[in-house]
């Protein structure tokens, strides 16, 4: 599964705002791919969580996307994308905002990932070092779970 599937996901994936329900795909995904890959039946009414256990894994590819999509955050706000990548991902639209619910950016999910504002984050991912650093103790936090769009530990 890490090696033919995670790059079709991967591709798919990178730069997208994931909604909950999206997340909440993915994970059913992952757990897909377990239940075909050791010929487990959903008749036989198991549980993911016994699964898992039982094949001594943890959930990962949220956990993966969440690393992916930091990274591309900190090669963007570095410029090394360019400047247009930062002016996109900055922008402010002038005019009237539509009626309802205003959509989710990207953004967002980074800035719930990471309990960090925008700022704080444009700061800390200049330098490419100490990015790497926190890109890694939010993903060791555990990479596997994420509730609420947040990395949480266990």
């Amino acid at each position: 599964m890490k090696s033919i599937m995670w790059a079709i996901f991967q591709y798919k994936v990178k730069g997208e705002t994931l909604k909950k329900s999206d997340r909440n795909r993915i994970e059913a995904f992952e757990m897909w791919c377990w239940r075909k890959m050791f010929s487990i039946s959903w008749q036989e009414h198991r549980t993911n969580d016994s699964i898992l256990t039982e094949l001594g894994l943890e959930r990962e590819l949220m956990g993966r996307v969440a690393k992916l999509e930091l990274q591309y955050f900190g090669h963007i706000t570095r410029r090394s994308a360019g400047q247009l990548a930062l002016t996109v991902l900055e922008r402010i639209m002038e005019g009237l905002r539509h009626q309802g619910k205003p959509r989710r950016q990207w953004i967002h999910a980074i800035e719930e990932w990471t309990g960090c504002e925008y700022i704080q984050l444009k700061e800390m991912s200049q330098y490419r070092a100490q990015w790497r650093r926190k890109i890694s103790e939010w993903s060791v936090l555990s990479p596997t779970l994420i509730e609420e769009g947040r990395l949480v530990s266990e």
